[in-house]
């Protein structure tokens, strides 16, 4: 059952948002989006090219749209320090294999709690770390 939060003035019950966007503004539009769907075979839900607005949305395959990836054109922090996005997959080694061939990463490494964890940068230097096994 769902636990309601409640806040003076708003009432959020959690399993209405069926929908995770994460957002990334970078200078490297074009090379992030290329990563993102080469890596991951993510697809593209929207796109708009305007003066000054410029970016696309992904979604995973399968169509679902639990999570979303936008990636807008802008001016990006200049370090992503601290930041990783994190995806679980359910065969780590048959995705490395699926990998781009020009592709680094590191790994596989197994994690004390019994995860296995490959890592990746993105365009942006964004740590990207893709994970089989745990939450």
């Amino acid at each position: 059952m769902p636990v309601p939060i409640n806040y003076p003035g708003l009432t959020w019950d959690h399993a209405s948002v069926p929908t995770l966007k994460t957002k990334i503004t970078t200078p490297r539009l074009v090379e992030t989006r290329e990563f993102y769907e080469s890596v991951f075979s993510l697809s593209l839900v929207e796109e708009w090219d305007e003066p000054d607005d410029r970016g696309v949305i992904l979604e995973f395959p399968g169509g679902h749209r639990e999570a979303l990836l936008e990636i807008y054109e802008g001016d990006g922090p200049a370090d992503f320090a601290g930041l990783s996005l994190q995806f679980r997959v359910g065969d780590l080694q048959s995705f490395a294999e699926g990998l781009p061939a020009d592709l680094s990463f590191e790994g596989p490494h197994r994690r004390p709690w019994g995860s296995t964890y490959l890592y990746l940068r993105d365009p942006n230097d964004i740590q990207v770390i893709v994970y089989e096994g745990g939450w």
